[in-house]
């Protein structure tokens, strides 16, 4: 099984500058509390390992080296062959920074140069107990150069002077101004280039070939400054752009507030953030995330009596999160709760749309998420100024709509709920897929596509008069793009777009797929406002108006609920899907061996560490578990035996991934009951999967 490391390196370089901030922080803990040495040299071994066994699963050797050569001096220091000493702290520091500078290379560059063999050499020396001199370390590029480490670090890093700042105060409607004028110049350049190509055209029909040299130059003039043009207008925009904290901030006292009018003592998790969003979107987020808390408040966080009962902190957890992926920001609000009671949404659902009773009896939990966005839908039984009313998840839903943002709600028993926000950072522009039906150019907003796939009609299915596809084994309904815009027909089923909103997917069939773009998005004309299922519009290249549509109005428009039949074939013709837990305190090996199995087939649960591992078993049904071998709180070894011992699983089998071959380590498992002892390296070799097959006897 062959995967792209290109896909892992993003997290990869996550994961290691929070292990090597940590390795810092215990460093320094350390030196000044040379008393707790055991517990920070512990914390210290436990974060390079994990360094060293993500850096192996991608190939990265230089960081595996310098991570291992550091282990084994605090082994040394631990197994006190080795005493603390200013050198061996002046060589941990130096490291952290070589590894700090490494990992920005990657970052930037998706892999390094760096030669690290004096490094390796020091601490070799450092943990025999020879003398050793950390200032003296040097390292080396592929290309035989020598660096001192500062020489290196200049050509990784970049410094920012902060001895003027100068910052003005703009109005906002200036800088809406500008930003209209600006609109107005990149249709007139949208224009002019429409005209050159026009002339050159016609000047080539007409063999003019003195006169066309002059079109040819213009164009190739216009096209030299289109980047620079975008680039200015990306620039201009970002001067509309607020602090997130400004709707942050106030929030947490409005959690406050909320949660004394309704006697619940709560904690708040809200770190600082400094992402910066249009401030379109901050007016509107600020309604979405006041909604959600009330929510989680309401109807999430328990009463005192019934959290101490539950053997829960009396105090309920409201935790806000944010992140950035790609251009989108996503927003995570999350509570300690009971989670979401499915069973009173069936029974209100049912109340509502009763000719719809047995459909709504068999429903997936996950697929009655859409009824809590619906309005005027509310399972709380009085009404109260917070909640009751119907009306607090239909703002949020109608609020995400109008910031073109998108929603996903997990939520366990007695565990609590989260609801996960995409949102983009700017309105003003928006990457979509442009595709065409019959006549009519559309685009579609990439952040609702779910994927792209071609077919020959074989997956095709048509039901109730009704049209769905099997993709993936799972049944989705599918409709023609002709018929939402009401233009046609298209002339065959091939192109097909899987679009989600809110958990729910729906099929688009299109003639032909053109472009993927980021472009400026322009409100709908009046002529074009009350078409509510579309979104705005944009210009393409020839200067032709182009509509959005608005997926999460066409979807809402164009969904039935799936029939019992459907779901009956659904089930006759899935194939029993097999369950692997994967069990690493890394995150980024756990998404590569995620990334094995699930590309195969099988459905995954992971687990953090051991303690993790056994809660997960006592819950879900797996049939092999994966799991590395050093890991906080519950290692490798302790797992296994505890699974051996327990009831109804202990025959379950368990392979063992290691960092590196050890003949000792191999035979204390197997002795365990392990059925098989994998050395990460060996996963794009394909011996993971082959093994899972074989134990689950699927070869």
């Amino acid at each position: 099984m062959a995967f792209s490391r290109e896909n892992f390196v993003d997290g990869y370089v996550a994961e290691v500058r929070e292990h090597i901030d940590s390795i810092t922080s215990h460093i320094i803990s350390l030196k000044n509390n040379p008393e707790e040495k055991k517990e920070h040299i512990t914390e210290i071994l436990r974060h390079l390992h994990t360094i060293k066994g993500a850096s192996r699963m991608l190939d990265f050797l230089q960081m595996e080296q310098i991570s291992h050569a550091l282990e084994s001096v605090f082994k040394s220091i631990q197994e006190t062959t080795v005493e603390l000493s200013t050198n061996i702290f002046k060589l941990s520091f130096r490291i952290t920074e070589f590894l700090e500078i490494i990992i920005s290379e990657i970052a930037e560059n998706g892999d390094t140069k760096a030669i690290a063999d004096s490094i390796i050499e020091t601490c070799e020396r450092a943990a025999s107990g020879f003398f050793f001199e950390p200032d003296k370390i040097t390292i080396q590029d592929s290309d035989d150069d020598d660096f001192e480490m500062d020489e290196w670090e200049q050509n990784f890093t970049t410094t920012s002077s902060f001895d003027k700042i100068n910052s003005v105060r703009i109005d906002i409607d200036r800088i809406n101004s500008i930003i209209h004028e600006y609109d107005n110049l990149i249709i007139k350049q949208f224009r002019l280039k429409h005209q050159i190509e026009a002339l050159e055209k016609r000047l080539a029909d007409r063999n003019a070939d003195r006169l066309y040299e002059v079109p040819r130059q213009l164009h190739e003039e216009l096209l030299s400054t289109e980047s620079s043009i975008f680039e200015t207008q990306h620039q201009i925009f970002a001067l509309r752009m607020l602090p997130l904290e400004m709707v942050l901030v106030p929030l947490k006292k409005e959690i406050e507030k909320e949660a004394l009018a309704l006697s619940k003592d709560i904690i708040t998790d809200i770190p600082t953030t400094s992402f910066m969003l249009d401030k379109v979107i901050l007016e509107q987020l600020r309604t979405i995330l006041l909604h959600l808390v009330r929510n989680s408040l309401d109807h999430g966080i328990e009463d005192e009596d019934t959290r101490s009962k539950l053997g829960k902190n009396k105090k309920g957890l409201i935790a806000i999160h944010a992140s950035q992926v790609s251009n989108r920001i996503l927003i995570t609000v999350q509570d300690d709760g009971c989670g979401i009671q499915y069973d009173k949404i069936r029974e209100q659902a049912i109340q509502l749309n009763s000719i719809r009773r047995e459909e709504i009896s068999a429903m997936p939990d996950k697929d009655l998420q859409q009824y809590l966005f619906m309005p005027g839908f509310t399972t709380s039984e009085q009404t109260t100024e917070i909640s009751g009313r119907g009306i607090g998840l239909d703002v949020v839903r109608s609020a995400m709509e109008k910031i073109k943002g998108k929603i996903r709600i997990s939520t366990k028993a007695n565990e609590g709920t989260t609801f996960e926000l995409s949102i983009p950072l700017t309105l003003a522009t928006q990457r979509g897929l442009f595709v065409v039906s019959g006549s009519t150019k559309v685009m579609i907003p990439s952040h609702y596509i779910h994927e792209v796939i071609t077919t020959s009609g074989e997956n095709i299915l048509t039901m109730q008069n009704q049209h769905f596809i099997n993709i993936h084994n799972k049944i989705i309904p599918l409709h023609f793009l002709s018929s939402i815009l009401g233009t046609g027909q298209e002339k065959n089923i091939s192109n097909v777009i899987v679009v989600e909103y809110l958990e729910t997917k729906m099929a688009i069939v299109v003639d032909s797929i053109k472009q993927n773009e980021n472009v400026i998005i322009t409100p709908l004309p009046e002529c074009l406002q009350k078409m509510n299922s579309l979104q705005g519009v944009v210009y393409d290249e020839n200067y032709s108006i182009i509509p959005i549509i608005d997926i999460p109005c066409i979807m809402q428009k164009m969904r039935e609920l799936v029939s019992y039949d459907t779901k009956k074939y659904a089930s006759m013709n899935m194939k029993k899907t097999r369950t692997v837990l994967i069990v690493d305190d890394s995150a980024t090996t756990r998404q590569i061996e995620q990334a094995i199995f699930e590309a195969d087939g099988y459905s995954v649960e992971t687990a953090i560490d051991g303690v993790d591992a056994i809660e997960k078993l006592r819950k879900k049904n797996v049939d092999i578990v994966v799991t590395d071998i050093s890991m906080p709180r519950m290692d490798g070894k302790t797992l296994l035996s505890n699974i051996r011992r327990m009831e109804n699983i202990g025959n379950i089998p368990v392979i063992v991934v290691s960092g590196a071959y050890d003949i000792y380590s191999k035979k204390q498992f197997m002795d365990l009951g392990a059925q098989a002892f994998i050395v990460k390296s060996d996963f794009q070799r394909g011996n993971l999967l082959d093994t899972v097959k074989e134990l689950l006897d699927e070869n």
